[in-house]
């Protein structure tokens, strides 16, 4: 049988000390009785003449002699009526927060400091958990005062027996009736309010007091009476005339007496005072618990040994007398050296506590609060401990002590006046200080000659970078303005009259606003949004599949986000009426998944064929501008591979529009990618590189521009409208046609096509006739008007397409640029000049140096 340590329940009552020691067998999953012990006190200890102290002592020696329990747990039992039980149900509440509702609780319910009790909590079976918080739970409180604690611990103390638990008789006898009547339904552990099991009424008779308690096993009540087995003696003195002894002795043995009738009626008053209190307490409990129904009575301890004591209080009570005797006893607990001894049969009953107590020692209870003050579990923790740290600290003294022989022989090694080789070791130490303090002394000389470097090389950056840095965003602007497309049919500045040249048909590319927003790493701005935009726009460019959108990743045409200007669209917002994925404009028809996008092929065929500009007189040409970086080339295949801007720089933010939407296969975002975009990512720009010096052309990389993507791509406004500055209005005197003053919603004047004030002409190219517009100076005659002029329409249908463009750039100095071309040059002639990488080649004609910009301040940070 491979039974666990045993534990020893001990209950010391006013009449006899009872003991059981109990083991739990593991694997047969039962509780094993291997001991007992019943030792009655001479005198009872309520009686006036006894000691208690005394007599307690005397049993707990007692039993000792005759019992070991060295190695063994002892659990004790202290009476109902010097403790505190409670039981309330908390609010729903979080299971964390349960202890602190607790005590808020104990302090309401214990009606002393919580400083002067000793107290602790039980959370009852049947409670439901949801979601973390605690619902239609009970809570068990109980409490004892501190001073009562130990001086029920006190004999035990005296005794150096070490207690483990201190709980309240009440409790004990919960424990044994759970164990043995209500296994099956507590093993369930599901309890319905509003059909509870049926409940037990307990009675546990000792001396002086009686403990009821009414369970179900999942809900406890319980209550102390202040009568028990002395009360039926005393009765016996008075009625009969007799000793203490004597009477006490008539009431064990009353089968034996004479008069057997005689001696009960002398009782009589005692049986109705017992019945009177126990109907008073069950008539309480179920005004109570209206739905409590109660199933049974179970009634404990030896004085219920009086005849006709328990089918007295059946019979009147109306309750089902429970029995429990030895068979119920054997069904739970094995252990026949114990069960079948004759004074355990005769005390069975008083041995209900000391069951309980001995299920809580080996946790199997189903109430195991502990009374047993905090502070004496703490010193014996300690105490068990401190073994093991003596051992501990041994340990270390003796590994400081080796450590501290060898350190020490380390040191005598190299002790000041110890020679080696003639010399000492203090002289050593002293030339190696000598050479340490020269070696510092160098250093902090060298280092302060770095720094005054640095100062005089920061200095002349400062001085030669600051007229370039002057004129970094006019660069900037001239490349903003060179990249948009132009009309080569129309004169720079030259307004064409919209019926020779329909406004469906100018590629002209309108700029709303230029926004820039600083970054002091541009990796906050190139996120997976405009990583996934800038891919796909390379792929459009290249021909090649649009890579698929990533998990999570926005539609196109959504606003990546980036520096939005005020009044422009949020970043990360679609534009108004933007497109969702994979839907077409109307009237378009979707391309097919993977397809390029409409225009891309050709756009990429064009920037192919298109030959490399001119370079300027008297400046080397240079290679043409590629189409895109080698990184952005490979981030084409896939995004993980792409590299963006690092470090700080600047996001500039272009909104515009146009009206170049006659063409399906150019309308829309295509022919600002064919156009704009594509001339932010492959043109030159011709750039002046000093006084008298001759400009020099500069790609978009070497400028700092790169990553361009079209950040907001929305539908085309097909019904745009655009008010003709040339309608003569139905309204007298006005000039134009009702509402033209306020513009059409949805319409927008065209650069150089709004109104004129008046007296005005109109802007040339437009057809205005010579005397201004209607409405200014003299009134022309209409009726010759009309047969000399066709009518003009009220306004031109011109769609329209609004996007939102964004780069990032990285400011670059003139010198540095100059400086950054300069070393390729060289680097590519040192690579030319290798005999070894190249095969022989026939003598060529020698080429010029490469040409160094006049500018002095240039040559001079180029090293020339």
């Amino acid at each position: 049988m491979a039974a666990s340590n045993g534990v020893w329940g001990i209950d010391i009552g006013h009449c006899a000390l009872k003991a059981l020691r109990c083991e739990y067998d593991d694997q047969n999953q039962v509780l094993v009785a291997t001991a007992f012990d019943y030792i009655e006190h001479p005198k009872i200890l309520s009686q006036p003449d006894a000691n208690p102290k005394e007599l307690v002592q005397e049993a707990i020696s007692q039993f000792l002699q005759r019992n070991n329990v060295r190695g063994d747990k002892v659990v004790i039992s202290v009476p109902g009526q010097s403790g505190l039980v409670r039981f309330f149900e908390p609010p729903p509440v979080d299971m964390k927060k349960l202890p602190d509702i607790v005590r808020f609780e104990a302090r309401q319910a214990i009606p002393f400091p919580l400083e002067e009790v000793i107290w602790d909590y039980q959370l009852m079976g049947g409670a439901n958990e949801v979601d973390g918080f605690l619902m239609e739970a009970e809570v068990g409180l109980v409490a004892m005062k501190r001073e009562q604690v130990y001086e029920c611990l006190e004999p035990f103390r005296q005794a150096d027996i070490e207690i483990h638990i201190v709980q309240l008789g009440p409790i004990c006898t919960y424990n044994f009736v759970a164990h043995s009547l209500m296994t099956d339904s507590l093993q369930a552990d599901i309890y319905d309010a509003d059909n509870p099991p049926e409940s037990f009424v307990i009675i546990s008779m000792g001396t002086d007091t009686t403990d009821l308690v009414v369970t179900n096993g999942f809900r406890i009540w319980q209550r102390n009476m202040p009568i028990g087995g002395n009360h039926f003696t005393k009765q016996l003195t008075k009625e009969l005339k007799l000793t203490f002894a004597k009477a006490e002795h008539l009431k064990r043995n009353v089968r034996e007496a004479e008069d057997a009738k005689s001696v009960i009626q002398a009782m009589r008053p005692v049986f109705n005072d017992l019945l009177t209190e126990v109907q008073r307490s069950v008539g309480f409990f179920q005004n109570i618990d209206r739905k409590a129904q109660i199933g049974g009575l179970i009634m404990l301890g030896n004085a219920v040994k009086l005849p006709g004591l328990q089918q007295y209080l059946a019979k009147n009570l109306g309750y089902e007398l429970v029995n429990v005797d030895h068979e119920r006893w054997a069904s739970r607990v094995a252990g026949q050296s114990v069960l079948s001894s004759p004074v355990f049969k005769d005390n069975m009953h008083a041995f209900a506590v000391c069951y309980g107590l001995c299920l809580q020692g080996l946790g199997q209870a189903k109430f195991d609060t502990n009374l047993l003050p905090k502070e004496m579990l703490t010193e014996r923790i300690i105490r068990a401990k401190k073994p093991w740290a003596l051992a501990t600290a041994a340990g270390l003294m003796l590994a400081f002590a080796i450590n501290f022989f060898f350190e020490y022989n380390a040191w005598y090694k190299v002790h000041p006046q110890r020679e080696q080789d003639g010399v000492t070791w203090e002289a050593a130490m002293k030339e190696v200080d000598s050479v340490s303090s020269q070696f510092s002394k160098n250093e902090q000389e060298d280092a302060s000659r770095v720094s005054r470097l640095e100062e005089l090389v920061a200095l002349g950056k400062e001085l030669s970078g600051n007229s370039d840095r002057r004129i970094l965003w006019m660069e900037l602007l001239k490349a903003i303005n060179d990249a948009l497309p132009r009309d080569p049919a129309l004169a720079p500045g030259q307004v064409p009259d919209p019926k020779a040249v329909p406004i469906t048909q100018r590629k002209d590319i309108h700029i709303e606003y230029i926004e820039s927003q600083y970054f002091t790493d541009l990796k906050a701005w190139f996120t997976e949004p405009i990583k996934r935009k800038y891919m796909e726009e390379f792929a459009r460019l290249k021909g090649t599949p649009i890579p698929a959108a990533a998990p999570g990743a926005p539609a196109p045409g959504a606003a990546a986000p980036g520096a939005a200007a005020p009044g422009a669209p949020a970043p990360g917002a679609a534009a108004p009426g933007a497109a969702a994925p994979g839907v077409a404009a109307p009237g378009v028809a979707a391309p097919a998944p993977g397809s390029p996008a409409p225009g891309a092929p050709d756009a990429a065929a064009a920037a192919a064929a298109a030959p490399a500009e001119p370079a300027a007189a008297g400046v080397p040409a240079e290679a043409p501008a590629p189409a895109a970086d080698a990184t952005a080339e490979a981030g084409a295949e896939g995004s993980t591979e792409v590299t963006g801007p690092e470090g700080p720089g600047w996001v500039i933010e272009i909104k515009g529009h146009h009206f170049y939407n006659a063409d399906i296969t150019t309308w829309g975002g295509t022919h600002v990618r064919d156009t704009f975009l594509k001339s932010l990512r492959e043109q030159t720009v011709e750039l002046p590189t000093g006084p008298g010096q001759p400009p020099t052309r500069f790609t978009m990389k070497e400028l700092g521009v790169d990553f361009a993507v079209l950040a907001v791509d929305p539908p085309i406004e097909h019904n745009n409208r655009i008010p003709n500055p040339f309608y003569e209005g139905p309204t007298p005197g006005s000039g134009m046609y009702p509402g033209a003053a306020e513009g059409m919603p949805g319409m927008e004047m065209m650069p150089g096509m709004g109104m004129s004030p008046p007296g005005m002409g109109a802007p040339a190219g437009m057809g205005a006739p010579a005397g201004g517009l209607p409405g200014s100076g003299a009134k022309p005659d209409k009726s010759k008007k009309e047969k000399e002029e066709p009518k003009e329409p009220p306004f031109y249908i011109a769609p329209k397409y609004t996007f939102v463009l964004q780069f990032c750039w990285q400011e670059k100095l003139l010198n540095e640029r100059l400086r950054a071309r300069a070393e390729a040059q060289m680097q590519q002639q040192q690579e030319q000049q290798q005999p070894s990488e190249q095969p022989e080649q026939p003598d060529q004609p020698e080429q010029p140096p490469a040409a160094v910009p006049g500018n002095k301040v240039a040559a001079a940070n180029m090293g020339g």
